[in-house]
This record gives structure tokens, C-alpha cells and sequence, in this order.
């Protein structure tokens, strides 16, 4: 058996089966599994993936999972059909058949030719429900330092922490310490306009002593995977507890139009995710506490609420990384590994 004489004549039919387009510079062909367009990952399954060490080989390892019958189906098929134009089709080149070896070397080469592709744009395109929770050091207080008057406590106002999350967002919008202060001790209001009233309207309305300062997103599996590995940038492990000792791990950037409040995961409960933006707000990444699916992390806010879909915004304008990313991961693996 002339190899090169049998190899050509597996790659004639190969482009006699496979579209042009599948063929890629390098004369190796990609063959795409499609999904379904029905085919959707769960929440649970998305969170599983976001944190493990690698999103993007657990991606694959799942999409394997789900779609490995189809490639082996796929693949029986088309072995079958180079094999007819071998032998049966017409001006076939060995019309007397292939012996045993000859059809483990039409496999053989098959196998060298052909990289399946699972479809990882679907599922990386597809969005999911995320509150964004924020941890400006208070989680090192059981984020307790948002239970400030007017809210069922009596502690005033005047004692609100620098590490409160509410207090970082306020500065974030623009205004300071005593402006928050003194919004917050006016208590409750019946129509709240901007950020420093829907605030005091916020907190006036807070059920709990534990609260953070949660935003409703919209974002895809893509989105996530950068955001959460700029999150494992954070490297607590049981070491830092303070969140304001994080060292950076990029910002993200969230249109005004996003819905914001104070919710409490741990117990199921918020208040009512009111708050007003009047900037467009740009969060360390040092400082978000978690980026999963709803239900994720606690308590879900649908499960609370019951909210519609349009209470959650694709309102993400950038994720930026450090420069230095992934020298900051490697460091972080030699640690774990120490």
C-alpha cells in the first residue's frame, strides 16, 4: 500500500463530503457538533464550572460529557461515507475493497484530519442572571455594618464604618460621608429621587442586620469566566478575611441603569432594590465578593422576590484584567501548591 497514494485519496473524499469552509490552512478539516437551539446550561452547572480551577478545561470537559455520542455518531457516519467513495462510488480508486488493514489506516488517518468541535460559543454566549455582590471589608464584619438608623436598630447613622458597602457606593456616585449621613437620619420618604434619597428609602426599608450592596446583571458564560478569574485574583484561601487587603485583580465597569440594592443571601431576605445610580459606577474587582448565577451563593434574589426578568441589565460595559494576569495565577498555583 502506497501511504501517500492512500492518503490523498482519504483527503479527495474528504473534500468531496465536507465543505469548503470546513477546510483550514493547514489541510486539517473542522467538523462543528451543533447544539440545539433549546440547548441551555443551568445555573448550577454554570457555578460548578466558574469555580473550578480551570473554567475553561471543566467548560469542555462538560460540553465532552453532553455531546461526546454525537461526535461518535458523526464520526461512524462519515467514516462510512469516505469508505463508499473508496470503493463503491464511481471511478472509485480501489474498487475491489479495502482489506482490514487498509480500513483501520482510513480510520487511522480520519482521526488525524478531523478536529471535532463541540459548541462552545453556544453555551459561552448564553447568559445567565447574576447579582453582583459586594465586599468592601464589611464581610469581614458578617456585613453588618450597612445596620445603621433608620432601620430597625437604633445604632445612628453617624456610625456608619468606612468599610461599608453603601458608603463606598455613595462616594462612587459622588457624595460624601456627611451627605450620606444626613440623608439616611431623614428617614423613610414616599417618593425618593437620586441616588442619596432612593438610599435612605433603601436602608429605611432593610428587614435584616446583615445586608451588601447587590447589583442585577445580565451576563454570558464569557463574561463570567474572565470576571471569576479576576475574582480567584483575590486569593483569601482562609489567609485575609479584609477585603481592603486584597491586592487588584482589574475593575468592572456597570452602566447607571443598573438595579441596585441591599439583600441579604444568608437568611433570604432585602430590602428594596431601589437604589438610584446617578454614575455609571466602576468596581475594584478586589472588592466584589461573588459573580455566580442566582441561587449560587444563598439565598437567590428570584427566589425572594419573584422578579421579572427585565429587573436584571445587561449592563456590563468593560471587564478589564491586570496587565499581568497571568503571572499573578501562576504565582497563585506555586502558593497552593507550597
Amino acid at each position: 500500500m502506497d501511504k501517500n497514494l492512500f492518503e490523498n485519496a482519504v483527503r479527495m473524499a474528504l473534500d468531496e463530503i465536507l465543505y469548503p469552509f470546513q477546510k483550514k490552512e493547514d489541510g486539517t478539516y473542522g467538523v462543528e457538533i451543533y447544539a440545539d437551539y433549546r440547548d441551555e446550561m443551568s445555573g448550577e452547572g454554570a457555578a460548578k464550572i466558574l469555580q473550578s480551577s480551570d473554567p475553561e478545561c471543566a467548560l469542555w470537559e462538560q460540553l465532552q460529557e453532553w455531546y461526546g455520542d454525537a461526535e461518535w455518531q458523526d464520526k461512524v457516519n462519515l467514516r462510512r461515507q469516505v469508505k463508499e467513495l473508496l470503493t463503491v462510488a464511481p471511478a472509485a480508486p480501489f474498487p475491489c475493497g479495502l482489506d482490514e488493514e487498509e480500513e483501520e489506516e482510513v480510520d487511522a488517518l480520519i482521526d488525524e484530519m478531523i478536529f471535532w468541535e463541540f459548541p462552545e460559543d453556544h453555551f459561552l454566549d448564553q447568559e445567565f442572571n447574576i447579582p453582583l455582590m459586594l465586599d468592601t471589608g464589611d464581610g469581614n464584619y458578617d456585613f453588618t455594618l450597612n445596620a445603621v438608623y433608620p432601620h430597625w436598630s437604633d445604632a445612628p447613622a453617624e456610625e456608619l464604618d468606612e468599610k461599608s458597602s453603601l458608603l463606598w457606593l455613595a462616594r462612587q456616585q459622588g457624595y460624601t460621608k456627611e451627605q450620606l449621613v444626613g440623608a439616611l437620619n431623614e428617614g423613610d420618604k414616599a417618593h425618593p429621587h437620586g441616588f442619596l434619597e432612593s438610599a435612605q428609602v433603601e436602608l429605611a426599608n432593610l428587614p435584616s442586620s446583615m445586608s451588601c450592596v447587590v447589583f442585577l446583571l445580565k451576563m454570558s458564560l464569557r463574561q463570567l469566566i474572565l470576571l471569576n478569574r479576576c475574582i480567584k485574583l483575590q486569593d483569601r484561601n482562609g489567609r485575609n478575611y479584609d477585603a481592603t487587603k486584597n491586592p487588584d485583580c482589574g475593575h468592572i465597569a456597570l452602566d447607571k441603569k443598573t438595579m441596585c440594592g441591599l439583600f441579604n443571601p444568608w437568611c433570604g431576605g432585602g430590602s428594596v432594590l431601589e437604589i438610584e445610580l446617578e454614575r455609571d459606577v466602576e468596581i475594584p474587582i478586589r472588592f466584589i465578593r461573588s459573580a455566580l448565577p442566582d441561587g449560587s451563593d444563598g439565598y437567590g434574589v428570584d427566589d425572594v422576590y419573584g422578579l421579572i426578568g427585565s429587573a436584571w441589565k445587561d449592563a456590563v460595559k468593560a471587564i478589564t484584567a491586570p496587565e499581568n494576569m497571568v503571572e499573578l495565577e501562576r504565582q497563585m498555583m506555586v502558593r497552593a501548591s507550597a
